[in-house]
């Protein structure tokens, strides 16, 4: 029987244990040995959390802690996402550079708050995830308040400049290296977007622009699931960050895609694959 890991942050499991249940139901009728391995922090300690008990031949990482895939990788596991994948897609800044280097329209963005002599700034954590730890700062007082703030993960923050069309982004679904599904998100009371954080969503068609984007990041990339956000400039898509571990709630609520079969599907297929190379 094959054996799989789903990896979660210990924190994120009782809010997403009806997702998880779903990955199980999914995996089960597969005949795979699903097992739910949970780690206390990010980044966790890769070698004390695999010793004394034997590795699977494939993990779904939704812990976010790139540095585990890396570990899990070495030692011969399929890691889904892969490691370098889940590295960009839980630091904005990096994300940003990757972006920026396959000549995607980005924001400008700075390690230094200085370094945009202009206001109002976006103050945003590098490892931040669902809108939070991401502020508007108006003025230098604003700053002064928030330089301090210290985050979650430990991550350092970076800085933009703000994009025109404010409180509105969309999320391109990605399984298995090709589009899912693309979602437009906009909140009418906050320079946010977020589902999560009251926005609103609904089915977008893409236009070629934002194709693009997508299918120059995914032909880089070779992704197994995650999300990829635009944000808007004068109408025109911009780059915003790349999710890793990244939620499906707009899709199950707005559409009758079931983005768990097609992920464990994906999941299984590659596992096939590797398995006609020996």
């Amino acid at each position: 029987m094959d054996n799989w890991w789903l990896i979660y942050n210990e924190a994120d499991v009782e809010r997403n244990r009806a997702y998880i249940d779903m990955y199980f139901a999914s995996c089960g009728k597969r005949g795979i040995d699903l097992r739910l391995i949970t780690v206390n922090s990010v980044p966790s300690d890769p070698e004390k959390l695999c010793s004394g008990q034997p590795l699977p031949s494939k993990a779904i990482n939704r812990s976010r802690d790139w540095q585990l895939s890396a570990y899990l990788e070495e030692k011969g596991v399929r890691v889904y996402n892969d490691s370098h994948t889940a590295e960009l897609g839980n630091d904005k800044l990096k994300a940003v550079r990757f972006a920026e280097k396959l000549g995607i329209p980005v924001p400008v963005t700075v390690e230094n708050e200085g370094d945009i002599d202009t206001w109002p700034k976006v103050m945003k954590s590098r490892g931040g995830h669902g809108g939070t730890e991401v502020f508007l700062l108006h003025d230098r007082h604003e700053y002064e308040v928030l330089k301090d703030t210290k985050t979650a993960d430990g991550s350092s923050f970076i800085f933009q400049k703000p994009v025109s069309d404010m409180g509105k982004d969309l999320r391109i679904y990605i399984t298995g290296g090709e589009i899912t599904a693309a979602m437009m998100r906009q909140s009418y009371n906050d320079f946010r977007s977020n589902y999560c954080l009251g926005g609103t969503a609904s089915v977008h068609e893409l236009t070629d622009e934002e194709r693009q984007i997508a299918e120059k990041i995914c032909s880089e990339l070779h992704p197994a699931h995650i999300g990829i956000d635009l944000i808007y400039d004068g109408g025109k898509p911009v780059f915003n960050e790349i999710e890793d571990a990244v939620g499906s709630r707009m899709l199950y609520r707005y559409t009758d895609i079931d983005v768990v079969e097609l992920y464990v599907a994906h999941v299984l297929g590659g596992a096939r694959r590797d398995a006609g190379k020996d």
